[in-house]
């Protein structure tokens, strides 16, 4: 039995779409557009969780890592080096974090052990006065006297630890490990993030260029320099340059014999992520290096070696990889990163210098006697740094 023929035969050419007729936007339909987009933003963000903070350091390290992607895609010639350079950077990532983090956790946690073997010792036995107490030149007796009705017996230790109360420091201890273990989750979605930031980095790079032209015009591209130039002298500024103190410092805890120098080294080197942090502690492990018994002429030359290192960093070396590319003067600096740590926390070591390098941009067009700078020359020197990086 055979199908009747069709009503309808399709023509061999699509038909052209039906257009619409294109009006101009009322002030309404552009404000209830602009809320709903605003809307739209907020909701992802609230619904990323904790993520939130993944996708912060990924856009951290891809605005960071972008000049080394570039060179990479230039020198390699590999039709897949589009997707081979992210994978490289991010490996080298990993391995820099992960191999070293490893390593000293494992040394850490043997010093740690140590160290609650030496805190059992003094409570049972007591604190002996050091050598170098015998060897002061004046308070020699006060000296002693103190250190024998504070120190040396285990009632004077136990009354010490409970005003220390150290219940509270094992609560610290045990909330810490648990952020490291969240820190390290988040690192690795945040190394994920990266990857694909990079691969898809040169169209959504120019997608974000186009957003920002759309809804600030020139001075969005002066605002975006600002703050890329903010985030990747924090880096170099705060984390690095940290690092580096910490490494020279804790050299001279190593060479003094201190108790845990791995432990000291690690502390002093966080502390130093932040300005005037490092000297407190400083102050602490050279304390700790008296209390163990070292020799009173290796604390002062230890405490005298990590000041001179504080010194050069903070008021020479930090100012000028933070602030000396977007001309951002010390003082605000240092305001943006202790007022961004205190309200966003870790991330506020970032997002602090990026938010006052724009207020300070702002501060200086708006107070400015001289002209200001036409669109197209600031269109101009944006593409041209746009094409350096």
């Amino acid at each position: 039995m055979s199908l009747p023929p069709p009503s309808f035969v399709p023509p061999a050419t699509p038909l052209p779409a039906p257009t619409l007729p294109t009006q101009p936007r009322t002030r309404l339909q552009s404000l209830a557009q602009g809320v709903l987009a605003l809307v739209i933003v907020a909701s992802a963000l609230f619904v990323l969780g904790r993520f939130r903070s993944a996708l912060f350091w990924g856009g951290v390290l891809a605005i960071v890592c972008w000049p080394l992607l570039t060179g990479l895609r230039r020198k390699w010639s590999s039709p897949h080096a589009a997707t081979l350079a992210p994978a490289a950077i991010v490996l080298g990532i990993a391995l820099v974090f992960i191999i070293p983090t490893a390593v000293l956790i494992s040394a850490a946690a043997g010093e740690a052990r140590e160290g609650a073997q030496w805190v059992k010792q003094a409570t049972e036995q007591g604190i002996p006065a050091p050598a170098w107490l015998d060897r002061l030149p004046w308070g020699r007796a006060q000296a002693q006297h103190w250190w024998q009705a504070n120190l040396a017996t285990p009632d004077s230790v136990h009354d010490l630890m409970d005003r220390l109360r150290p219940e509270h420091a094992l609560g610290t201890v045990e909330h810490l490990g648990h952020g490291v273990a969240n820190g390290l989750v988040i690192m690795g979605f945040a190394l994920l993030i990266l990857f694909f930031f990079l691969r898809t980095g040169t169209p959504l790079v120019a997608r974000v260029d186009l957003l920002i032209w759309r809804l600030l015009g020139a001075r969005g591209g002066m605002a975006q320099r600002q703050i890329v130039g903010a985030v990747r002298g924090a880096l170099a500024g705060l984390v690095l340059v940290g690092l580096g103190e910490g490494l020279l410092i804790g050299l001279s805890y190593v060479l003094v014999g201190a108790p845990q120098p791995l432990l000291l080294g690690i502390f002093t080197a966080l502390a130093c992520m932040i300005p005037m942090v490092g000297g407190f502690a400083l102050a602490l492990c050279v304390l700790a290096i008296l209390i163990k018994g070292s020799s009173l002429a290796a604390a002062i030359g230890v405490g005298v070696f990590g000041a001179v290192v504080l010194f050069l960093a903070d008021h020479f070396i930090r100012p000028v990889l933070i602030g000396g590319s977007i001309r951002l003067p010390f003082m605000w600096v240092l305001l943006g990163i202790l007022g961004g740590l205190e309200s966003c926390g870790l991330s506020g070591l970032f997002i602090g210098p990026a938010v006052m390098a724009l207020a300070h941009q702002l501060w200086r067009l708006g107070s400015s006697r001289g002209p200001h700078p036409a669109p197209h020359a600031v269109v101009a020197i944006r593409m041209e740094n746009i094409r350096e990086e």
